[in-house]
């Protein structure tokens, strides 16, 4: 059985690289007897591909949302479906009044905080000399005290023992007088007792008497010891040092008491590395708050600028709509990245590859294109015909390509190169095979051939006819097999 032709036009479908015979001329082969002319062609070498032809629409490989990247009214945006954008064109702008007014007060905040905290270190830096001073003042003032103290404290400790020796030998002197005066008393009622007619009288009355005159002077010189003891008072230059002394220590005291104030106040106001970082901090976090404000204000006054050539296919949002943070505003195709998506059947999808060549045919233009995705996942057309979907990127697109515009697809599938081939006009198939008719010494002769790749126009020869064979290309039957022929090539 032959394949019906295929009149439908083709685009690149068999590439011819080598080719027998000379061109444009006609050449004859003359078998026994002559015989009836029939069209003819060689067996020859070149490529061949095999083809899958399809319909699809255009479409975009990518298709990018654009969100809204502030929380703003918008203040300028005019977008349709369809309309065509260049990369850098701004496609919308943002009302930045709030933003602007924000900078502002963030500006303002960090600077106040800035200046809160440069005027508390530097008060504290000033307080920590302060302090130092201070505290140096009460370390003197401790010492002069302590040294005026321990001068008062000696004088006092010196007259106390004075005192104490001195009435301690006073205690000793009087102690011995009042001996000596009992022992007088004693002698005295001695010589009373004495009888003045006893002629012994008169001696034990000297001798008593003698005795006494002892005691007394003994007791005269005990007053005079007892009158030469120290006096039990600060002499003048004593007392005079002394009241100095007290009065310089309430001068110390009340300078004392002067630093030691000073010296709690400025420690009360000195920051510690805590505190002073605590302010640094504070002062960071302000900054931050000023930078970010900064940021809004940039990406809001930058509005949103086209990244590449493209189409609006979406837009969600007009002038005055006030906008969240991430909402969606409008999509945009990248007409740079352009793909047909055809549906292949299920008796084709097993010859198609990912990076196999194809040709993209609209209107009068072709477009060079590659296969770079084959579904997984089959579906059912309108006809309930399961098929898959196969996406062909076109290579280099131009203005000319309308998205959703209808694309002719070739894939070409197992290319071979330098390879037997003969025209499709040539080629038949019966019960028992594929065959074609071959002149072969001026007689027609049937051959069962191995066919490999099949194309509308001509078909690969694996095995049965030989480079230079000339095939018959125009109609003819088993009928004529054993005839005489004559075989024209164009």
């Amino acid at each position: 059985m032959k394949f019906p032709k295929i009149n439908k036009k083709l685009i690149s479908g068999v590439c011819i690289v080598a080719l027998i015979g000379a061109a444009a001329g006609t050449l004859t082969a003359f078998g026994i007897g002559g015989g009836k002319q029939h069209e003819a062609s060689y067996v020859k070498k070149g490529s061949i591909s095999g083809i899958v032809k399809e319909s699809g629409d255009i479409e975009g490989e990518d298709e990018y949302t654009y969100f809204a990247r502030v929380s703003a009214p918008i203040e300028y945006v005019d977008l349709k479906v369809g309309d065509l954008i260049s990369k850098g064109d701004v496609l919308l702008t943002y009302d930045t009044d709030d933003f602007e007014r924000t900078v502002s007060e963030a500006g303002i905040s960090r600077e106040q905080s800035e200046m809160s905290a440069k005027g508390q270190i530097d008060k504290s830096d000033e307080y920590s000399a302060k302090y130092g001073k201070a505290a140096a003042e009460d370390a003197a003032y401790a010492t002069l005290y302590a040294l005026e103290r321990e001068y008062g404290d000696k004088i006092d400790e010196g007259q106390y023992t004075d005192n104490w020796n001195t009435k301690r030998a006073s205690d000793s002197i009087n102690a011995s007088i009042a001996s000596k005066n009992e022992e007088i008393a004693e002698k005295k009622a001695d010589l009373a007792d004495l009888d003045p007619d006893d002629e012994d009288y008169s001696d034990d009355y000297r001798s008593l008497n003698k005795e006494i005159a002892e005691l007394n002077e003994d007791i005269a010189g005990l007053n005079k010891n007892l009158a030469s003891l120290p006096p039990t008072e600060l002499d003048p230059d004593e007392y005079a040092r002394l009241n100095d002394t007290s009065n310089w220590m309430e001068d110390i005291t009340r300078n004392w008491t002067e630093a030691k104030t000073h010296k709690n106040t400025y420690e009360a106001g000195i920051l510690n590395s805590s505190q002073k970082e605590a302010l640094n901090k504070q002062t960071d976090l302000l900054r931050s708050k000023e930078e970010a404000a900064a940021e809004e204000l940039a990406k809001a006054s930058e509005g949103v600028k086209a990244d590449f050539d493209g189409v609006i296919t979406e837009c969600n949002v007009k002038s005055g709509n006030v906008v969240s943070e991430g909402t969606p505003l409008f999509k945009i195709v990248n007409c740079d990245e352009l793909k047909v998506t055809v549906m292949i059947s299920k008796y084709d999808i097993g010859q198609i590859k990912k990076g196999q060549r194809a040709e993209i045919t609209i209107a009068d233009r072709t477009y060079q294109g590659e296969v770079t995705r084959i579904n997984h996942v089959a579906t059912s057309d309108d006809s309930d015909k399961t098929k898959v979907a196969v996406e062909v990127h076109i290579d280099d697109p131009d203005d000319s390509l309308i998205l959703g515009l209808e694309a002719d697809v070739t894939i070409y599938t197992d290319e071979q190169k330098d390879v037997l081939i003969i025209p499709y006009s040539a080629f038949y198939i019966d019960d028992d095979g594929d065959y074609c008719y071959v002149i072969e010494d001026g007689i027609i002769v049937k051959k069962y051939i191995t066919a490999g790749i099949t194309t509308p126009d001509h078909v690969e020869v694996k095995d049965g006819l030989n480079d230079g064979d000339m095939v018959i290309t125009d109609s003819i039957t088993d009928s004529q097999v054993g005839e005489k022929a004559v075989g024209t090539v164009h």
